[in-house]
C-alpha cells in the first residue's frame, strides 16, 4: 500500500500546488487591485476570494475523476496490487482533505489578519464556521464521487459524461446562489417565506443524501477496483 500511496501522493503535488497557486494569485489580485482598503472595488479577484471554498472543492471533484481512471490503469500496469491501490486511495482522500481544510482556514482568516475592510460577502468564506468536521468531510463527499464519475466514464462515455457535466453545472449553479445570496439577500427572503421551513432544513437534507452518496460510492469503488481491467 505504502508504494501505491506515493505513487498517488507524486500526481497529488502537483494538484495541490495548483491551488496554493491560485490562492496565491487571488490573494496578490486583490492587493494589485484595491481590494483589501476600497469597498467600493468590486472584481472577480474578489469573487474568486470569497468563493474560495466552493472552487477548492469543485477542483477536488475534477481532480478526482483522474485517480480512478488513469491513475488507477497506470497503478495497475505497473504492478499495483488492487486492494492496495484501494486502500492508498483513501489514504489520498484523507490527504487532500486535509490540505485544503487548513488551505481553507487560512484563507477565510488571512482578511482578518491582514486587516482588510470588511465585506459583506466575506460572510462566505465562514459557511463552515463552527462546524469544524464539515469542510472536510464534504471534501472527502466530492473526492468520492468525482472518482466515481471517472469509473462510470471508463464504463460508459456517454453517461460518464452526462453525469460529469451534470455534476459541474450544480455545483456552479450553488456558487452562483450563494453569491447572489450574499449580495441581494434572496436567502432571507426565502427563508421568511411560507417555504422557509424547506429551505432551512435543506443544506442538512443535502448533505446527507451526499453522504449516503459518498459511502454508497466508496463500495461501489471497492468492487470496480477488484474487478477492474488494465488497458
Amino acid at each position: 500500500m505504502g508504494k501505491s500511496f506515493r505513487f498517488l501522493l507524486n500526481f497529488a503535488w502537483v494538484n495541490l500546488g495548483a491551488l496554493f497557486g491560485f490562492a496565491a494569485i487571488v490573494i496578490v489580485g486583490c492587493y494589485t487591485t484595491g481590494v483589501p482598503n476600497d469597498l467600493e472595488t468590486s472584481n472577480l479577484f474578489e469573487t474568486y476570494y470569497c468563493m474560495f471554498p466552493t472552487m477548492i472543492l469543485m477542483c477536488l471533484f475534477l481532480y478526482a475523476f483522474a485517480l480512478c481512471t488513469n491513475n488507477l490503469n497506470l497503478g495497475l500496469s505497473m504492478g499495483a496490487r488492487r486492494v492496495d491501490f484501494f486502500w492508498a486511495l483513501q489514504g489520498i482522500m484523507l490527504f487532500y482533505a486535509a490540505v485544503c481544510w487548513g488551505l481553507q482556514l487560512f484563507m477565510t482568516a488571512f482578511p482578518a489578519m491582514a486587516n482588510w475592510e470588511v465585506r459583506e460577502r466575506w460572510a462566505l468564506l465562514d459557511m463552515f464556521d463552527g462546524r469544524v468536521w464539515l469542510f472536510p468531510l464534504v471534501c472527502i463527499v466530492l473526492i468520492v464521487l468525482g472518482c466515481l464519475s471517472g469509473l462510470v466514464m471508463v464504463k460508459n462515455k456517454i453517461l460518464g459524461g452526462v453525469l460529469v457535466t451534470i455534476s459541474i453545472f450544480v455545483m456552479i449553479f450553488v456558487t452562483i446562489f450563494m453569491i447572489l445570496s450574499a449580495d441581494t439577500g434572496v436567502m432571507d427572503t426565502l427563508l421568511d417565506s411560507e417555504w422557509g421551513w424547506f429551505f432551512a432544513v435543506l443544506p442538512k437534507a443535502g448533505l446527507t443524501v451526499l453522504s449516503v452518496g459518498a459511502v454508497g460510492g466508496e463500495f461501489l469503488i471497492w468492487k470496480v477496483v477488484q474487478r477492474y481491467v488494465v488497458r
